[in-house]
């Protein structure tokens, strides 16, 4: 009898959740199981499922509401995601609940691999169906701690006691079980952290440590740069332009990929001074001709630099993309500049500086890159068996 896995996509944008999944379901696929997929963004992802071979279904769609805390509008536990995108009231949380359940009977699965996904986590909490939830630092808290850690020292906008009451009177409707805590919702059957050890901010605390990433680090590049700098850097974040100009004041060597910019704003900026790219770039290709990459610190760039063993310049822009920026700091090779714009143009310039011309971060980024290179890449390997022997009875 053909075994069936179902892959769950709830929250996040772009490729990244569901190109790691594909990983996981070739691989199976190969091994004779069928696999099923239920993702948030259908044009984009959906396409990028189909392109692999795979049957695609809509996932349901959680609506995210503004987050407005006593300290901000910017997340201070996971227990704030959650409230935003609907565990904060029943009239919001149970119909997504209930067309996560619905969706699952239809795909009838052996097994369900979750990633970022809390409320399929809910759907399938207390229920028959083994599951394995998947993500990154972030976005699989640990399920060890009475309540969600703190991202940041502030009030969070939602009690988690409030959001166990909601959750409570959704599972009881249902005659499901409700969790003791809220962070029993990234247990599961198993579970697994797919990101270098570095970059979880939460390894501290957990009982099992991260496997590292799915897809494993490039191994070190070699070339001596020519150029100061390669920058990644999305055109939506409200102060790529001040990061921009800082480069521009410069008059360093460097090339710009702006993701999400017009024609108008790539030849703006050429008129500047700046060499910009108007298609995506290899990166390791930029790596070996740039001294310094620059980017918002998300986790698939970091872990990527990691391993191309360059010095690091960051521009987060969220909680998140602070975390790392502060794990990269740790290990001594990455300098950020401070968040919500707290950072003149005379800043960027000393940042490409230190990172640029002090040695001793080039040193300590070939370091590193040489420390990944030597570990196995075993994390794929992993999940895959753990797959195979929870789909199977």
């Amino acid at each position: 009898m053909t075994r069936t896995v179902l892959f769950a996509w709830e929250l996040g944008d772009g490729l990244g959740h569901v190109s790691r999944l594909i990983k996981i379901a070739e691989r199976l696929r190969d091994a004779g199981v069928r696999c099923r997929f239920a993702v948030r963004q259908l044009e984009l992802a959906g396409r990028a499922v189909q392109s692999a071979g795979f049957e695609v279904l809509q996932a349901p769609l959680a609506r995210v509401e503004p987050i407005r805390g006593p300290d901000g509008t910017q997340p201070v536990t996971v227990g704030d995601i959650l409230g935003a995108v609907g565990f904060s009231g029943v009239e919001r949380l149970a119909p997504l609940v209930a067309g996560w359940h619905g969706l699952i009977e239809l795909a009838a699965p052996d097994l369900v691999v979750t990633d970022y996904a809390p409320t399929a986590n809910l759907a399938l909490f207390g229920g028959p169906v083994p599951w394995i939830p998947i993500g990154d630092g972030f976005t699989l808290p640990p399920f060890e701690t009475e309540q969600f850690l703190p991202f940041r020292k502030a009030r969070p906008a939602f009690e988690e006691v409030r959001l166990l009451e909601v959750v409570g009177k959704v599972q009881s409707a249902r005659g499901r079980p409700t969790p003791s805590r809220l962070p029993l919702l990234f247990e599961g059957t198993q579970r697994y952290v797919i990101t270098l050890p570095e970059l979880d901010p939460w390894r501290a605390v957990r009982s099992e440590q991260a496997i590292g990433p799915i897809a494993p680090p490039p191994r070190p590049v070699t070339g001596l740069p020519q150029d100061s700098y390669f920058a990644y850097l999305s055109a939506g974040f409200a102060f790529t332009d001040r990061v921009l100009e800082g480069l521009a004041a410069t008059g360093r060597l460097g090339t710009v990929f702006l993701r999400d910019s017009t024609a108008a704003q790539r030849n703006a900026w050429r008129e500047r001074g700046l060499r910009v790219w108007d298609e995506p770039q290899d990166m390791r290709a930029m790596a070996e001709k740039s001294k310094v990459i620059i980017h918002h610190a998300g986790v698939g760039t970091a872990e990527q630099t990691l391993g191309l063993g360059r010095p690091q310049l960051l521009a987060p822009r969220h909680f998140e993309q602070f975390a790392n920026s502060d794990a990269l700091g740790r290990l001594g090779v990455a300098v950020a500049l401070r968040g919500a714009g707290r950072f003149s143009v005379e800043d960027v310039g000393r940042a490409l500086a230190t990172t640029a011309d002090n040695p001793q971060f080039a040193e300590r980024a070939t370091h590193c890159a040489r420390q990944l290179s030597a570990r196995p890449a075993t994390a794929l390997d992993t999940v895959v068996a753990a797959c195979t022997s929870r789909s199977h009875p």
